[in-house]
C-alpha cells in the first residue's frame, strides 16, 4: 500500500503493519482528532490504554511516516506547550492556529472545546 492510499482507520493499521501494535494504536488514535481540535500526548496513552507512556508517545511521533495523513501536530504537551526543538514546534504552533486553535505566549489555550 501507498502512503498516498490511506484513506481510514484501516488503511492506517494495514499501512503500518510492520511496526509494533503500541506504535499502531498511537497512530490510530492520532489520526482520529478532528480538524480545530487538540490532544496531549497523556490523553493519547490513556486512549491507548498506556496511561504512562506519555514519552513513547511522543518518541512515536516523533517518526510519523503518514504526514499530514496522521495530523501529529495537533498532539501538544499537558500544559499546551509543543515540545521538541524549537522550529518544529513553531511550525505545529502555526499549524494548529491556522485550524482555529486558540494560542497564547506559545501555547494552546486548554478548553473543553478545543481537547479531544
Amino acid at each position: 500500500m501507498r502512503k498516498e492510499d490511506v484513506k481510514t482507520e484501516e488503511d492506517v493499521v494495514q499501512y503500518l503493519s510492520d511496526w509494533s501494535k503500541f506504535e499502531r494504536a498511537v497512530y490510530v488514535a492520532t489520526y482520529k482528532i478532528p480538524y480545530g481540535k487538540v490532544c496531549t500526548y497523556q490523553r493519547i496513552a490513556k486512549k491507548i490504554g498506556r496511561p504512562k507512556a506519555m514519552r513513547a508517545v511522543a518518541n512515536t511521533l516523533h517518526n510519523n511516516p503518514l504526514y499530514p495523513i496522521v495530523p501529529c501536530w495537533r498532539v501538544i504537551k499537558s500544559d499546551g506547550g509543543f515540545g521538541g526543538e524549537e522550529k518544529a514546534a513553531a511550525s505545529r504552533r502555526k499549524h494548529v492556529e491556522s485550524e482555529g486553535v486558540l494560542t497564547r505566549n506559545g501555547k494552546v489555550v486548554i478548553r473543553d472545546d478545543v481537547l479531544f
